[in-house]
């Protein structure tokens, strides 16, 4: 069922990596284009700094973040224990966040097979 959700997300114009992480960060599902390997270590690090920012200055809890630019990526706490994480060039960032609003309840409740 998440592969399905993931691959779903394939769809959005620019996406081209959908991947599944933990709180740990360990790779639990990814999607993309074969031969491509996912920018999980990219991904981790990302999520690490702005989690640490957050604490530090106390302005509260992480829940998504955009990285605009010629590549992109959105990395979305959909759960404690649930990261999922679009990378892509092009598209429009409001449209991946819509997609993932859609499939949130899917993402972290749906056990892993």
């Amino acid at each position: 069922m998440l592969q399905r959700v993931l691959a779903g997300l394939l769809r959005i114009e620019g996406v081209d990596q959908a991947m599944l992480i933990d709180d740990n960060g360990r790779l639990l599902a990814s999607v993309g284009n074969e031969g491509i390997l996912p920018p999980l270590d990219k991904a981790i690090k990302i999520t690490t700094a702005a989690l640490e920012c957050a604490y530090a200055t106390e302005i509260g809890d992480v829940f998504e973040i955009w990285c605009e630019g010629s590549e992109r990526m959105m990395i979305d706490i959909a759960s404690p224990n649930r990261i999922v994480v679009l990378s892509g060039k092009g598209g429009r960032l409001a449209r991946w966040r819509h997609a993932l609003d859609r499939d949130r309840r899917i993402i972290a409740t749906t056990q892993m097979s």
